[in-house]
């Protein structure tokens, strides 16, 4: 029913590094909302979900490649 991959990477918002700009204006706590809001969307049509932590980019990206 759906043509993407069954699993869907997440990587949470992080406030350290959390920044507006023209492209990005809501707040953080926005952000949160929305990453809830897309994450239970995403399981509600059965997708995996997968959480990505905040390990450098290397092993952030063998982990992706593993998991896949």
């Amino acid at each position: 029913m759906f043509p993407f991959h069954p699993i869907a990477f997440f990587v949470p918002p992080r406030k350290e590094i959390f920044e507006t700009d023209s492209e990005r204006r809501h707040a953080f706590d926005a952000a949160l909302r929305e990453y809830s809001a897309l994450l239970k969307n995403y399981e509600r049509f059965r997708y995996r979900c997968v959480i990505v932590s905040k390990p450098p980019v290397p092993k952030r990206a063998d982990f992706v490649l593993r998991t896949l």
